[in-house]
């Protein structure tokens, strides 16, 4: 497994680690700890100055924790105050900065303040230093690691964060994934379904019993397209991981099954559909992922032209293709007057189909006029390498 780049100096990072209450308490209590044990572990003078200088200093680690800025500022300045002082006041306050940067690096705040923070604090100890070469080594030594282990945990979490949310975006995905597949199938055939019953009831309008049982039928057929429509529509506008639905996706139809349905459809009303190019489809630079999202696309197409022809027009569907682009252009005339249906129509199909295009890297362009709609969608070919051969 390759391993991951380690980017010391990345961009600033698009991430801020936010700490909880629980860590605020916790760095309140590292504050108290290390005061306590200050005396044996720092070396610090047991004499008020020392004793009250080295609680004010781990006060802002717990302060840095609320209030980085303040805490920052605070411990840089009770720093320079021991480095300044005659009086041995130990080395706590003299390091704690360092610690400070470990903890804000860690968080993903910005670099340049938190570097700020460093150089000041380096210029203290080469202050408080008797040579600028043990000043030097005190910075090396101490400073160096610190802020090694501050980018370390910072790209880390940064790596967490960009995993979080690449699973999130796969999640949101797939959730898409499910809305088009639920529109493709259930919806699709459920508006079938209701043509279907409508024109039963109008080939034979003088058999009541018929129109009863039939009628009984399409309304509440209709009324449940209507609202998993618009459950569908907040499914697609919804975000993160409680609208995603586990399904497994159906393949679709052949093609050619599409077509006869659409064309058996549009005999009703004596319309016609034309179909040029289709046997493109199974070009051998055409693979099978991309083949099946083809037949998704094309169908919704031909589905939404034989929805709106009017009687006696033709729907055309022209297919072409070269070496490295796919073209398909379905168009059928409408009727200026024709109403769009909530019940036939929301729009959905539309937007899915385009954003499966999206996903195969081509375009989808739709034009209306009075009395004609057109769409146009095109994607890249990528010719299947041959298999390499010893």
């Amino acid at each position: 497994m390759a391993n991951m780049p380690f980017p010391a100096f990345d961009t600033q990072a698009s991430f801020t680690w936010h700490p909880t209450r629980r860590t605020h308490l916790l760095h309140a209590g590292v504050a108290v700890f290390l005061l306590a044990i200050s005396p044996v572990s720092a070396n610090v003078p047991l004499t008020a100055p020392a004793l009250l200088v080295t609680a004010l200093s781990l006060a802002c680690l717990p302060l840095a924790s609320r209030l980085p800025a303040a805490g920052a500022a605070a411990s840089l300045a009770i720093a320079w105050f021991t480095a300044s002082s005659p009086y041995d006041l130990g080395t706590v306050a003299l390091l704690l900065p360092w610690g400070l940067c470990i903890m804000l690096l860690g968080r993903g705040l910005r670099r340049d303040m938190i570097y700020v923070l460093a150089f000041a604090t380096a210029l203290i100890h080469f202050s408080h230093a008797s040579a600028w070469s043990q000043g030097l080594l005190q910075t090396l030594i101490i400073g160096v690691p610190c802020a090694v282990i501050g980018e370390v945990v910072r790209h880390h979490r940064l790596q967490a964060n960009v995993a979080e949310q690449e699973r999130r975006r796969k999640l949101d995905q797939q959730r898409r994934l499910v809305v088009s597949e639920l529109h493709d199938t259930v919806v699709r055939d459920l508006s079938h379904a209701v043509m279907i019953a409508e024109q039963a009831r109008l080939a034979d309008p003088h058999n009541t019993r018929l129109n009863q049982e039939l009628g009984a039928i399409i309304t509440p057929v209709r009324t449940a397209v209507e609202q998993l429509r618009r459950s569908l529509k907040a499914m697609s506008a919804a975000e993160g991981d409680d609208s995603l639905l586990l399904l497994a996706a159906s393949p679709p139809p052949p093609l050619t099954d599409t077509i006869r349905t659409a064309r058996e459809a549009l005999t009703h009303r004596d319309a016609h559909l034309t179909t040029q190019g289709t046997d493109l489809l199974d070009n051998p630079c055409i693979g099978p992922g991309v083949r099946q999202q083809l037949v998704r696309i094309i169908a919704e197409l031909i589905n939404n032209a034989a929805k709106y022809t009017p009687p006696s027009s033709t729907a055309t569907l022209t297919i072409e293709a070269d070496d490295n682009t796919l073209e398909c252009m379905c168009t059928n005339p409408i009727d200026p007057g024709q109403a769009t249906s909530t019940a036939t129509s929301s729009q959905l199909g539309l937007i899915q189909a385009q954003q499966r295009i999206e996903s195969l890297g081509g375009s989808l362009h739709i034009s209306r006029t009075t009395n004609r709609w057109t769409a146009i969608f095109t994607i890249p070919l990528q010719p299947i390498s041959p298999m390499p051969t010893d």
